[in-house]
């Protein structure tokens, strides 16, 4: 028997995950069961709080076959197995379990609101210091975030307390204006002519850092327009309404009616949050192909088809011809 508490360190499990991997509750441990070699041989995988293992039986004899935990163990047979039996214990552990380094409370939220708003997962890329990581903006791979874990004293405080904190872009012309020494850092190990670093201690209130975020993720694509947060929001809700009656825009065009085509991905995730779906007719925008959208914010696909064929919209497998639909604007 295997036992996986280790590998279980600094990583939260999804509960949900395991369920939808194929493991069965029984009461507080989650069991999974997969046949291997021809169903010679079965692995079995189980977690719970009182601790988590894995073991292979040898369905001929219903008894464990040890020789693959047993690291002196040799041969073609032994090592295939073990191949499989690791291939799969190393599968659940990438889709049913995530790296826990930042375990306070604001972090978490941080970590959150960004995987809900842009999707970016944190990159852990120092094997060596395996408690700091960062987010990238997936359209040019340029990090707009950092997430730390470093001492006080670091931030040119008289304590060596160790603390959580985010590293954010911020404008170069203002950044003296926000940064005091005492809520708002200089950028820690980044240039601090365009870096603020920020405590994630609640010292700034978690909304503000959620501004801040926006504002640093805007800015690591390049955002011309100077709008960010709820402004930029407004501007692209407000845009949706100048589109007539039967046509369609694409992500890139309401972009570029903020003055900068790189928000066209910001234009998706504020999309997503649309407060209004009849004020603000969201099912009028799509991708650079004409494609409906998997995950439209009020009902999926086939309601935005249906709004779409409401206004005359026609739509063949789940596809607009802007070449007959788009707004050509002047």
């Amino acid at each position: 028997m295997r036992n996986l508490d280790s590998k279980l360190k600094n990583r939260e499990i999804s509960y949900k995950a395991l369920l939808k991997y194929g493991f069965i509750q029984e009461y507080k441990k989650y069991i999974y069961k997969c046949k291997i070699q021809d169903g010679q041989f079965e692995v079995e995988v189980s977690i719970s709080d009182a601790g988590s293992y894995a073991k292979l039986i040898d369905l001929e004899n219903e008894e464990e076959f040890v020789l693959v935990d047993l690291e002196n163990s040799t041969g073609k047979f032994v090592g295939q197995l073990r191949e499989d039996y690791e291939n799969i214990i190393d599968d659940i552990f990438v889709k049913c379990t995530s790296k826990e380094v930042f375990k306070g409370s604001q972090a978490k939220e941080v970590i959150s609101y960004i995987t809900e708003k842009y999707g970016d997962e944190l990159e852990f890329l120092w094997e060596k210091f395996d408690d700091n990581a960062i987010w990238r903006n997936k359209q040019n791979s340029k990090w707009y975030a950092l997430l730390l874990t470093i001492s006080e004293s670091k931030l040119g405080l008289n304590s060596d307390k160790v603390i959580e904190a985010i590293d954010l872009r911020y404008q170069k012309d203002k950044i003296e204006n926000i940064v005091d020494g005492s809520k708002i850092f200089p950028g820690y190990h980044m240039n601090k002519k365009s870096w603020i670093t920020i405590k994630l201690d609640g010292t700034v209130s978690t909304q503000e850092i959620f501004n801040l975020i926006d504002n640093s993720y805007h800015l690591s694509i390049g955002n011309k327009c100077g709008l960010t947060g709820d402004s930029l929001s407004q501007k692209v809700y407000d845009y949706l309404t100048t589109i007539p009656k039967g046509k369609v825009v694409t992500y890139k065009q309401v972009a570029e009616s903020l003055g900068n085509k790189g928000l066209a991905r910001v234009v998706g995730s504020t999309l997503h949050k649309n407060p209004d779906g009849d004020k603000y007719p969201c099912y009028k925008v799509l991708n650079s192909k004409g494609e409906l959208a998997e995950a439209f914010v009020f009902g999926g696909k086939d309601v935005q088809r249906k709004r779409l064929e409401k206004e005359g919209i026609k739509v063949i497998d789940n596809k607009v011809d802007l070449s007959v639909y788009q707004w050509k604007q002047s």
